[in-house]
């Protein structure tokens, strides 16, 4: 399974992000720190947003003002993308977590103009949209089937299937991890340990290994 975010064969900061070309405008990579807002819930838009450095976090609050994370965006990730699906109104805000965050932003009707003239990455982008919607749909799937402990297991597991590989390159923190999946980070912290116990993981701040990956598919139920 190749991975979902790679655009084989295009230089995606070129064709999105001018900062990293001689056509270099003030408008482009724009630096953000920790918390702050790129853009905020039932506003108006008209960009589409590629990270270049850090991450952003898609977020709502619920009734009771607790911030929901729907989603983490790492480098060379796109956001904002339902525009290119007609919308017009931000559904969500957009904050970066980290504190070197670095966006580049695209009007949309730039994009689909750099979508026409190019096909393949046309074809590119639209597969990113399928994927994300697939990515979300499990997601849900976890979130209301799942016990806890099952939830982090298979979150590894789908992490694995992204990349194709045991040594899965992973720039999440266990509390980003557990945001996404609506525990805790003790929990997270508690089930990781777990899993290494069992000699099943390793793992350190960049990478998972996963040294017994029957025994991992098992656990999430697949």
């Amino acid at each position: 399974m190749e991975k979902y975010w790679v655009m084989s064969n295009i230089d995606v900061y070129k064709i999105l992000c001018p900062r990293k070309t001689k056509r270099y405008h003030q408008t482009y990579g724009k630096k953000y720190s920790k918390e702050d807002v790129i853009y905020f819930e039932n506003t108006k838009d008209r960009n589409v947003y590629l990270v270049s450095g850090g991450k952003v976090k898609l977020i709502n609050y619920d009734e009771s003002g607790n911030e929901v994370v729907r989603q983490i965006i790492k480098k060379g990730e796109l956001f904002g993308e339902n525009l290119l699906l007609g919308e017009s109104i931000r559904e969500e805000f957009a904050v970066s977590c980290s504190n070197k965050t670095t966006v580049c932003d695209v009007n949309v009707s730039i994009m689909h103009k750099l979508m026409r003239e190019n096909p393949r990455f046309s074809t590119t982008v639209y597969k990113c949209l399928a994927f994300r919607i697939k990515k979300m749909s499990r997601r849900l799937e976890l979130l209301i089937g799942k016990d806890v402990t099952t939830r982090i297991v298979a979150f590894i597991y789908d992490m694995y299937k992204e990349c194709n590989e045991v040594n899965v390159c992973n720039v999440l923190t266990q509390k980003e991890i557990a945001c996404l999946l609506a525990t805790s980070r003790e929990s997270v912290a508690r089930v990781f340990n777990d899993l290494k116990e069992k000699n099943i993981i390793e793992y350190d701040r960049k990478k998972i290994y996963i040294k017994d990956l029957q025994t991992l598919r098992q656990m999430s139920g697949m």
